[in-house]
């Protein structure tokens, strides 16, 4: 008996969810690790599912676009240290979106942000 069913495929290695995205296979495991990207495991082997796959790609294509500060911009701006600018982050003190291996803080966050510690005289 043949069944000449065509599969849809439903789940995706890591490594056909980094082609697909444009990111490498450490950037995906990373965001598993993380919580950012929902997966199975099975034995030693990583799936993502299908629909996830879609939700990441999407997330990753806004992170790409954010407009803001990196770190080193926000050292130029304000005489505070890397360290003291990845605590605030770290903190949840300032927002900031991960683009890769850096942070990039959104204009207008970092305007707030500002604007909340102003002194008034």
């Amino acid at each position: 008996m043949s069944v000449n069913k065509k599969v849809e495929k439903e789940f995706f290695t890591l490594k056909e969810v980094a082609e697909a995205i444009g990111a490498s296979y450490g950037t995906v495991k990373r965001d598993i690790d993380n919580g950012n990207l929902p997966a199975y495991r099975i034995g030693r082997k990583y799936f993502v599912g299908k629909e996830d796959v879609g939700n990441y790609r999407s997330d990753m294509h806004q992170r790409r676009n954010v407009n803001g500060y990196t770190i080193q911009e926000l050292m130029e701006k304000i005489p505070l240290s890397y360290a003291f600018i990845v605590e605030l982050i770290k903190s949840k003190k300032l927002e900031a979106v991960k683009v890769g291996r850096q942070y990039v803080v959104p204009f207008e966050t970092f305007d707030n942000f500002m604007e909340k510690k102003k002194i008034e005289g």
